[in-house]
């Protein structure tokens, strides 16, 4: 069976962006495939591509939702597919496969995300939450969003926002119940919303018609009135007392206080056509904003000013997925100790990094655009017997083995 490269016109409506080391890293799995970046001298570069791959139907699979994680100096990338949550880790500039965790109860994972300090998956049956092994040690059932998997947001470890209909829902975990209600006003499916809570526990969302300031009590503390396009997202300054929203024809910039207008782009123009302001995410970065605005047809980075730093525009690229099976050639099948064999092989993803484990010595190697591979092996001193070259893709996981005769 083949495994046949998809193409398709990629758009950007929702994804993470975090700070690590000082440099800004964007992840995004809204084409089905888990897409990271790193901006470096004002590019948005492109890390890594990769889709799961399903060994049960031997083709590609989907990703759904991506979420960086930083503990530490190290950063971890976490995704969803299907029943399955994948750990990765950003080594260096490339992307490595860490481990992955499959339910057996059938639960198919919408959505993951960090509420807090804290790992969650997000799915019809609710919020799970997960310890550093990858296992489930807490959530709950009621916290759920059928229609907008998405809107469910947290900034702590104790309360969650969910955008439902034409309500912000504050659900406490620690209480097991819903702690506020309060009416919002959208024209149409409130879908791809998201509220924001700050540290004293106040509330801002973006709708149809205003920006919205709240206590928790669902007291109305300020309003800014935008141009009636759809309210997407608000994020807060990471280094300042500001907050910033989308509303598709661009972002907005406001003071946190009294929510007053500080200075605003539109985006539709500013990388290419078929700009749409939804997603959006401010990190700081050596004292500064980055915002980062997943904008339809492209992903596009703008400073504290709302100037354009960089942008990945979407293309219809092929996605980084084997075009054909799994294979290893040997030029000889037998040798001895020391002597050179060559091996060569293909199926894996384009331009991925590869483990060869050749009886317990283990080697590094590079396939190209076309997933394949060739490489020069030593045979290791060991006693005549036959042993396995093993060949593993180091985002894909893929693997396969070819028997080799020490004599």
């Amino acid at each position: 069976m083949v495994h046949n490269g998809q193409s398709q016109t990629k758009s950007y409506y929702s994804g993470d962006a975090v700070s690590f080391q000082d440099k800004l890293y964007v992840a995004t799995a809204n084409t089905g495939s888990l897409e990271l970046f790193k901006l470096e001298n004002k590019e948005l570069k492109q890390l890594a591509k990769i889709r799961p791959f399903n060994q049960t139907f031997n083709k590609p699979g989907n990703f759904y939702d991506v979420k960086l994680f930083p503990r530490g100096n190290r950063l971890f990338v976490y995704a969803i597919s299907d029943f399955s949550l994948y750990e990765y880790e950003v080594t260096g500039d490339q992307l490595v496969f860490v481990a992955s965790q499959k339910n057996t109860y059938w639960e198919w994972y919408n959505r993951v995300d960090r509420f807090g300090d804290r790992l969650v998956t997000i799915s019809d049956k609710g919020v799970k939450i997960w310890n550093e092994a990858l296992e489930v040690i807490g959530g709950s059932n009621d916290i759920v969003n059928k229609t907008a998997p998405y809107n469910l947001r947290a900034y702590n470890n104790n309360q969650v926002l969910n955008v439902l209909d034409n309500q912000l829902l504050v659900y406490s975990l620690d209480k097991n119940e819903t702690v506020a209600s309060i009416p919002v006003n959208y024209k149409s499916n409130p879908g791809n919303r998201q509220a924001y809570q700050d540290a004293s526990g106040n509330l801002y969302l973006v709708d149809d018609y205003y920006t919205k300031k709240f206590n928790l009590d669902g007291k109305l503390l300020g309003s800014f009135r935008h141009l009636d396009y759809a309210g997407y997202d608000v994020a807060a300054s990471g280094h300042s007392n500001d907050i910033y929203f989308s509303n598709g024809v661009g972002v907005v910039k406001l003071s946190q206080d009294d929510l007053k207008l500080l200075d605003y782009r539109f985006t539709g123009g500013l990388a290419g056509p078929r700009g749409w302001a939804m997603g959006l995410k401010a990190v700081s970065v050596s004292g500064r904003d980055q915002v980062v605005v997943f904008n339809n047809a492209n992903i596009l980075v703008l400073d504290d000013k709302l100037d354009k730093v960089a942008a990945f525009l979407a293309t219809e690229q092929e996605d980084s997925v084997s075009t054909e099976n799994l294979f290893l050639k040997l030029d000889r099948g037998f040798g001895g100790a020391g002597a050179t064999v060559n091996l060569s092989g293909g199926g894996y993803f384009s331009n991925e990094d590869l483990v060869i484990d050749f009886a317990g010595v283990k080697t590094s190697a590079k396939v190209d655009t076309r997933g394949r591979f060739s490489q020069s092996l030593t045979v290791p001193s060991l006693p005549a017997k036959v042993v396995d070259i093993k060949v593993v893709g180091v985002s894909s996981q893929l693997s396969y083995s070819i028997s080799f005769n020490i004599q």
